[in-house]
């Protein structure tokens, strides 16, 4: 912890040598290509009620530690402009691969965005990232991932960097289960800085995006759980380049484990300090069930035969002008052991 206190210390004293000003929407835009990474308020936390996956290693690539089935993820998310701008449509998509390995956990994530409206104008890129997580104690995990990237139709570009964090799981405080809190530093190296996008401040020269040297930190957590009805809420602040500061909150409401409505709000300080306002909450449906495959040979061997599926939707209103409509898949392969090892000592004579 110390260390990391150390390095945040010396990234902050550092980052003010660069001119911080994204373009609009630039420190966000991976968030965009899924329903989860739409709605779960960003959570470096794992969202109030505890889910990861391998899109996790946009916020905090500690969060997969504990997986301990194989994830397969596919998602699409159509953006609709209003009349009053030029290009009327964009595209983000997003596949990912979750891997439990006995000595750590490994995520790959791929994302593809093209955003070409005059609000939200952050051009056209493919992204991708893997990384290893590992929980160290009972109550700690770590992760560290590498980040890359290309950027092309206004001006080329390309990225190389890495993120690391943490997550502690604290347990119940007060009225407060499965309590949890966090921090990632993220953006470590070169982003997007060659680029013709409109920026935050149209009268200062664009920036870097996402801001380098990124810290953030959450805490989530459940406030009411029985049998049949959970509800979570989780609280992040981030700091892009030690220049802005980025409010998430997001509320998980769940029914038998089975349904599940997320609500999340953004601020961007820095954004509505300059006229772009982008507050109107999103909303996102999740559904999980059970299905087995039968005869099939590769499964049954793998433990793989009954499984679990995640359909979800999402909805978010973006700058007033644009409409996001977010789908996904999710796949955990095999069924989650709930049960503890047994201990069995056998007493006879010989």
């Amino acid at each position: 912890m110390k260390r990391f206190l150390l390095v945040s210390v010396f990234i902050l004293t550092t980052s003010f040598l660069n001119a911080y000003n994204p373009p609009i929407n630039g420190e966000n835009f991976l968030e965009l290509s899924s329903p989860k990474l739409m709605t779960n308020g960003a959570s470096s936390s794992g969202g109030g009620i505890f889910s990861t996956g391998p899109d996790s290693l946009v916020v905090n690539p500690a969060l997969p530690a504990t997986d301990q089935r194989v994830v397969l993820n596919l998602a699409y998310t159509g953006l609709f402009g209003d009349k009053s701008l030029d290009a009327r449509f964009g595209n983000a998509f997003q596949a990912g691969i979750l891997i439990p390995f006995k000595w750590a956990v490994f995520s790959g994530y791929l994302n593809g965005s093209m955003l070409p409206f005059e609000t939200m104008q952050l051009g056209n890129s493919i992204n991708l990232k893997a990384g290893l997580a590992k929980e160290i104690t009972e109550k700690l995990d770590i992760g560290l991932n590498l980040n890359t990237g290309m950027f092309w139709g206004y001006n080329f570009d390309w990225e190389l960097s890495a993120n690391l964090g943490f997550l502690y799981k604290y347990g119940t405080l007060g009225f407060v289960k499965d309590f949890r809190y966090s921090a990632s530093l993220l953006n470590l190296g070169k982003n997007y800085s060659k680029v013709s996008l409109n920026p935050i401040n149209k009268d200062k020269a664009i920036g870097a995006f996402p801001g380098i040297a990124t810290l953030k930190i959450g805490a989530a957590g459940l406030l009411f759980s029985n049998d049949l009805l959970k509800f979570g809420a989780s609280l992040d602040l981030t700091f892009p380049t030690f220049q802005n500061v980025i409010i998430d909150m997001g509320l998980e409401f769940s029914v038998k484990d089975m349904l599940c409505i997320n609500v999340a709000e953004k601020f961007n300080i820095a954004e509505l300090a300059n006229g772009h306002k982008n507050i109107v909450p999103s909303v996102g449906l999740f559904f999980k069930f059970d299905f087995d495959v039968k005869n099939n040979e590769y499964l049954a061997q793998n433990g793989w035969e009954k499984s679990e599926m995640t359909t979800a939707v999402a909805y978010k209103n973006l700058y007033d002008s644009i409409n996001a409509v977010s789908a996904s898949v999710d796949v955990n392969l095999g069924m989650k052991d709930e049960n503890p090892p047994e201990i069995i000592i056998m007493i006879g004579e010989e």
